[in-house]
């Protein structure tokens, strides 16, 4: 069995979503730069989403006690004061669903599971598939690593171009 393409992309996007925030200082990392979210928040929201939707609507696992907080989700405050606790939380999620992932073909992402949460359209269709909530999640990704390459640029760190390789999606 061949693992889906799509996986690949997930890991792509972390791998881009690290580099984007390679080197930060825990003082940078915390704080919120040009009114926007803190770097460590933004960490923290992208993971809720792989978390909530990978790890405990699909792979039945209790929600990371870190990043699930209702305070990482769309509509946050922005701050997060955590960054080395929430740097842990995202590589144990990513391990967790990376776990879940890896041997999954494409055909595996037709899994479906009830869906009652915060997405209007979702709640109509009453389902989440495991190929939407990949899907939205490798795009929530690279909108977030938008945002955070240009505020690091503005500050005068160079983070690089993206997307980068793929190598894992190809």
């Amino acid at each position: 069995m061949h693992r889906s393409t799509l996986v690949g992309l997930v890991v792509e996007a972390w791998k881009d979503l690290d580099r984007a925030v390679a080197g930060l200082s825990a003082e940078d990392a915390v704080k919120r730069h040009a009114g926007g979210s803190s770097f460590a928040w933004t960490l923290a929201h992208v993971t809720h989403q792989v978390d909530v939707w990978v790890n405990v609507r699909f792979a039945k696992h209790p929600p990371h006690p870190v990043v699930a907080q209702d305070r990482f989700r769309f509509g946050g405050t922005g701050d997060a004061s955590e960054w080395e606790a929430i740097q842990q939380g995202v590589k144990e999620v990513r391990e967790r669903a990376l776990a879940y992932l890896a041997d999954k073909s494409d055909e595996d992402l037709e899994a479906t599971v009830p869906y009652t949460g915060s997405h209007v359209r979702l709640r109509e269709l009453g389902a989440l598939s495991l190929r939407y909530a990949l899907y939205r999640a490798v795009s929530h990704h690279y909108f977030h690593i938008g945002e955070v390459a240009s505020k690091r640029d503005a500050l005068g760190h160079k983070v690089g171009d993206y997307p980068g390789t793929l190598e894992e999606s190809i």
